[in-house]
């Protein structure tokens, strides 16, 4: 376990919840040493899903101070930006390539945790793709593995920090982690007994 490299990892928020995230088991000589290195390595289809995703967001945010005289206008606005998010998202699963795809079991501005059969060692640096369905939008990186944890006779934990990320793709991920835990906590909400169904009860 690289205690540092962890702790860079908890420094950030981390939701449990399931995400299809693709990787790929690289060199770490491979991984991206600067912000434009790593510019250039990602694909067109991840740069143009998360403009399209900032674009929707920096339109709809000056309609909020607008009143009712707006809610029409930002409803139909809306209704257009989630039929680009559905194209999107259709767009996006198709990026499968050579990569291993699974369900993550957290993930967070720091990075995310899985649980596989496969064994790999601390330090082992993946190419990665996290595809956020919520948010129709995909992030292209890479991560490290900084921590293992055995979970049963056949299976392991891994902690995979972001070793190089672009800082608007952390945000999204920070965004997207935040948006699941309101969605969480709503359902949550929904499924706990009112106070008129508790008095009915008695």
């Amino acid at each position: 376990m690289n205690s540092q490299r962890l702790s860079e990892f908890e420094e950030y928020f981390q939701i449990n919840e399931s995400i299809r995230v693709n990787l790929f088991a690289v060199d770490n000589k491979l991984v991206p040493q600067s912000q434009l290195a790593l510019e250039d390595d990602i694909p067109p289809l991840f740069k143009l899903a998360n403009e399209v995703s900032e674009l929707e967001q920096a339109s709809l945010r000056p309609l909020r101070n607008l009143g009712d005289l707006a809610q029409e206008l930002a409803a139909f606005l809306q209704a257009q930006s989630r039929k680009i998010d559905l194209i999107m998202s259709h767009i996006l699963a198709s990026e499968q390539a050579q990569d291993n795809a699974i369900q993550c079991d957290s993930y967070g501005g720091g990075g995310i945790r899985f649980t596989s059969p496969d064994v790999y060692a601390i330090g082992q640096a993946f190419r990665t793709k996290l595809f956020l369905h919520h948010e129709a939008s995909a992030v292209y990186c890479y991560t490290e593995v900084v921590a293992v944890e055995k979970q049963d006779s056949e299976h392991y934990q891994y902690t995979l920090l972001f070793t190089a990320i672009r800082t608007t793709d952390q945000e999204l991920v920070v965004r997207a982690s935040l948006h699941a835990q309101t969605r969480q906590l709503k359902k949550r909400q929904e499924l706990e007994p009112t106070e008129d169904d508790s008095s009915s009860d008695k």
